[in-house]
């Protein structure tokens, strides 16, 4: 008789120490989700308070250039009346100004440019001389990593001169020189918009851009692009055609549509590359010789 006790005695005992556990292991849990809430509020506060001072930062510095380029500005107009300027100097030492008067793209019109060189990025204004004044008619700003040079060139066979600005991507896996051109219009003052092309070769003779698209070397396209006044028609895209089991076949697909388009009219196969396109920069890419 005294045995049913002591079992039921036991069993009290086993899920009071079973409820027990689960009750410490619920404790656990929230105290573990309560840190990981905590975490990841502080990681959040943190990133805006970074973000914040970030902003901050780039208002001072653009507050900063704009009165370097007022300044530059009022340095200019004092030799307006001159044939050429040219002024070098440095503020606070991180900042480098270049200010050029001269005919840099017409012997008809002078044109003024000014280079900022900060730090982190690269400022770069374009002034017509316009009764007496200065009259912005260019501005690129370009981070400092990525920015290589600018140069002033016929781009497009129209006999004048424009503004080309060169940079190569900061990121990514593949070949990526850029160019920005800003094209000098028929009154020789005034520019187009900016026209972006990935790593091109520029026949002004021809009228014609030629590059490799952005991709892996082997696996990317080439394109053919013409000038048509402030517009650019495309003319073919060239890639290596893919059986079935996306393996190159030997043969070339020269189309106006980029490779996995459905559309297939106006393409053609070859068995050998233009010429005209063994000589563009980032050829080698393109075929992927010594990528392998």
């Amino acid at each position: 008789m005294k045995t049913k006790p002591n079992i039921l005695a036991i069993v009290v005992i086993i899920l009071s120490l079973f409820s027990c556990g689960q009750s410490n292991e619920k404790k656990k849990k929230a105290v573990r989700k309560d840190s990981v809430s905590a975490t990841f509020l502080q990681k959040e506060k943190e990133r805006l308070e970074k973000r914040k001072k970030l902003e901050q930062q780039n208002r001072i510095d653009s507050v900063r250039f704009d009165q370097i380029l007022t300044n530059a500005i009022k340095i200019a107009t004092q030799n307006i009346d001159k044939n050429k300027f040219h002024q070098e100097y440095k503020v606070n030492t991180a900042i480098e100004v270049d200010i050029n008067f001269d005919n840099h793209f017409t012997k008809k019109h002078p044109h003024l440019i000014i280079h900022r060189y900060g730090i982190n990025d690269v400022y770069i204004d374009i002034y017509s001389k316009v009764n007496n004044k200065f009259k912005k008619v260019v501005s690129h700003k370009e981070w400092s990593l990525t920015y290589r040079n600018d140069t002033i060139r016929d781009i497009n066979g129209d006999g004048l001169k424009d503004f080309v600005l060169n940079w190569y991507g900061a990121t990514g896996c593949c070949l990526k020189a850029f160019s920005n051109i800003y094209l000098l219009r028929e009154d020789q003052k005034t520019f187009s918009n900016s026209f972006e092309f990935i790593n091109p070769t520029f026949s002004p003779k021809e009228k014609i851009i030629r590059g490799v698209q952005y991709g892996h070397p082997g696996e990317t396209e080439m394109y053919k692009y013409r000038w048509n006044g402030e517009t650019i028609d495309t003319l073919e895209y060239v890639y290596y055609e893919k059986d079935k089991n996306d393996k190159k076949t030997g043969k070339l697909i020269i189309s106006k549509n980029k490779p996995y388009n459905n559309n297939k009219k106006e393409t053609v196969i070859l068995s050998s590359m233009p010429n005209e396109y063994k000589t563009i920069e980032g050829y080698d890419w393109f075929t992927g010789k010594g990528y392998e």
